[in-house]
């Protein structure tokens, strides 16, 4: 008898936290669902080899840990951006999610870059960027993310032309 009641009330218990969750960390109209703000993730050990990503304004480095973004299907990949790094306004054709697994990162969602709206996550901060949202990045200090997405994607495409040191 204590078993039956105790399973309906876990089950009770673990979709009243689910059904929580989004609605905590959510802000639908901008674009960006934060799931986490907590330091669980361990730091990167670096024994792995950035490589310079050209897509990007001159600093970020970067390393594909799993797929490609230019077929069907899952990718992972880390960036790592210097103290003070500034990601111009941006858009990708997918749905983002980024950890934060070093660092102070600030992210905020809009075509033009305003330091006011831009949301703080440190270490171990978890959110999603969804498809075509306009968004953009400092980094306060070092910082590592963990990028995951569906591909295939067209890359980054920069709000502003004159951002996109590919032109």
């Amino acid at each position: 008898m204590g078993l039956t009641l105790k399973l309906p009330a876990l089950a009770f218990g673990a979709m009243l936290g689910m059904a929580a969750l989004p609605t905590a960390y959510s802000d639908m109209e901008s674009g960006m669902t934060v799931l986490m703000r907590s330091a669980f993730v361990v730091e990167d050990k670096e024994n792995i080899k950035w490589e310079r990503n050209m897509a990007t304004p001159w600093g970020m480095r970067t390393v594909m840990l799993y797929g490609d973004p230019t077929k069907p299907g899952p990718y992972v990949f880390r960036a790592k951006m210097p103290s003070g790094y500034k990601l111009p306004p941006h858009r990708h054709a997918d749905a983002r999610t980024v950890t934060v697994l070093k660092g102070v990162y600030w992210s905020g969602v809009g075509e033009q870059y305003d330091a006011m709206k831009m949301h703080e996550f440190e270490a171990g901060a978890y959110y999603i960027t969804e498809a075509e949202v306009p968004h953009y990045a400092w980094a306060r200090q070092e910082v590592i993310i963990q990028e995951m997405g569906m591909g295939p994607n067209s890359d980054i495409r920069f709000v502003n032309p004159e951002d996109d040191p590919r032109n």
